[in-house]
C-alpha cells in the first residue's frame, strides 16, 4: 500500500477552494471598479462553492466534466489567438496565462478524480 497517497478530502477541498478563489477574486475586482455587475460575480461564486455544498460523488464528476471541457476550450482559444509577432515582453504574459488555465485544467481533472472514487469499495469506479 502506497503511504504517501493523498487524501481524497484534501484533493476536494484544495481544488474547490481554487475555483471559489478565482471567483472571488473576479468579485473583488469588480467591485473595485463598479458595482454594476457585482451580481454575477456573487452567483459565480455561489456556483464555485456548489461542490462542497452538496458534496456528492457523482456531483463531483459531473461539475468536474463539465470545468474541464469549459477550461479546455478556453486554453485552447488562448494559445490560438496568441500573436507571435508581438514584442518579447508579451511573452511572458502568455506564459502566465497559460499556467493559470493549466492550473484550473488540473484542478478540474482532481475534481473528475474525486468524483471516480468510492469510499465504500476504497477504490476508483465511474458508477
Amino acid at each position: 500500500m502506497v503511504k504517501n497517497k493523498p487524501n481524497i478530502t484534501t484533493l476536494k477541498y484544495i481544488a474547490t477552494g481554487y475555483f471559489m478563489l478565482i471567483a472571488a477574486l473576479s468579485l473583488a475586482e469588480t467591485l473595485w471598479n463598479s458595482k454594476a455587475f457585482a451580481w454575477r460575480d456573487i452567483v459565480l461564486l455561489a456556483i464555485a462553492s456548489l461542490p462542497l455544498l452538496v458534496n456528492k460523488r457523482l456531483f463531483y464528476l459531473g461539475y468536474g466534466i463539465l470545468i474541464s471541457l469549459i477550461t479546455l476550450t478556453i486554453l485552447i482559444a488562448y494559445i490560438a489567438m496568441h500573436n507571435y509577432s508581438q514584442p518579447d515582453d508579451s511573452l511572458a504574459y502568455f506564459l502566465l496565462g497559460c499556467l493559470v488555465h493549466a492550473l484550473s485544467l488540473s484542478c478540474a481533472l482532481t475534481l473528475i478524480y474525486v468524483g471516480t472514487y468510492s469510499a465504500e469499495k476504497n477504490r476508483f469506479l465511474l458508477f
